[in-house]
């Protein structure tokens, strides 16, 4: 890790850890979230050793299989408190011959059997994808909406109160 770190970044790396939800992420057959974070602390523990200044480009998806508006709503809590504002995020594009392509069309996880919901509509795609992008002006009310809908104003503040507040 340290090698990596130290020789072979170019000043950004990008890392694709998709999704903050566990559950998401095993729909994924992806690692914990938590694995990302504790990247996150080497990576900013060897810049900061070797007297580098380097960022880590996190890559996200939207409307996965499996998603939901809420685990959508809880990525950007996340994502503020590690300091980023994304910019490598793409919404679920079904994909032959995949697994994750199966549970959109049909609706069942394949090996559990279970039902599984998909994000399909323009309208549902946007409603998760623009959780991606809270910091942006034109976008804080219909988030504010949608979060108060969910009955998560706790994210709504996290997101939008006036400590540690970014400019929107």
């Amino acid at each position: 890790t340290e090698e990596l770190i130290s020789r072979h970044v170019s000043g950004r790396l990008k890392v694709a850890p998709e999704h903050t939800s566990d559950r998401v992420l095993n729909i994924m057959r992806k690692p914990s979230f938590s694995l990302f974070e504790e990247f996150k602390r080497i990576f900013e523990r060897i810049n900061k050793e070797k007297g580098l200044n380097q960022q880590i480009i996190p890559y996200f998806i939207s409307s996965h299989p499996g998603c939901t508006e809420e685990d959508m709503a809880e990525l950007p809590a996340l994502t503020k408190q590690m300091n980023f504002k994304l910019e490598q995020v793409q919404d679920f594009t079904p994909t032959p011959m995949t697994l994750a392509t199966d549970m959109y069309y049909s609706g069942f996880h394949p090996y559990s059997l279970r039902k599984i919901q998909s994000a399909k509509t323009e309208a549902e795609k946007k409603r998760q994808n623009i959780f991606f992008f809270w910091y942006k002006r034109e976008f804080k009310s219909e988030i504010i909406a949608i979060l108060t809908k969910l009955k998560r104003t706790d994210l709504v503040k996290r997101l939008y109160s006036n400590k540690n507040k970014i400019n929107i």
